[in-house]
């Protein structure tokens, strides 16, 4: 949004964050985007979902993914997908959040995840010895969203 009346801040209804440079401000305002990117590309992601009249493939749901991400310039992690739910809690099928050739084809009363981690930077991740949190191996942010279609 940026700094419209000049006074070094972003904010709306009266409210405004003050920014100690504009370096600062810069970061905040990616750190939306990122957010946005990451929601924006699920909902895309479960549009796809919707078989209503059409195939469409597990792979369409990686694509719709990664064509949002790119179009914000950001990456999408691979290690990491979303999973079937079923009798057992992560199984089959198991989502790729970017760019594949799943054929398998989505049918009416298939359940599974999509949870897209998109990163402001490179894609490569590691897990700390908590054994849960991911965090960049180069630092930069990531943000998720997750939904059960």
């Amino acid at each position: 949004d940026g700094d419209k009346d000049g006074s070094g801040g972003v904010g709306g209804g009266g409210l405004k964050t003050k920014f100690g440079s504009k370096e600062q401000e810069q970061d905040f305002i990616t750190a939306r985007r990122l957010v946005q990117a990451a929601q924006e590309s699920l909902n895309e992601a479960i549009q796809v979902c919707n078989t209503t009249g059409k195939t469409r493939y597990l792979a369409d749901v990686g694509e719709a993914i990664h064509d949002v991400v790119d179009s914000y310039g950001f990456g999408t992690v691979r290690k990491y997908r979303g999973h079937g739910i079923g009798e057992v809690f992560h199984c089959a099928p198991f989502v790729k959040h970017f760019r594949n050739n799943d054929t398998l084809e989505l049918k009416p009363g298939m359940i599974f995840t999509i949870e897209p981690m998109v990163t402001e930077f490179s894609d490569e991740c590691y897990e700390w010895d908590d054994d849960w949190t991911v965090a960049t191996k180069d630092g930069g942010r990531a943000a998720q969203f997750e939904h059960t279609v």
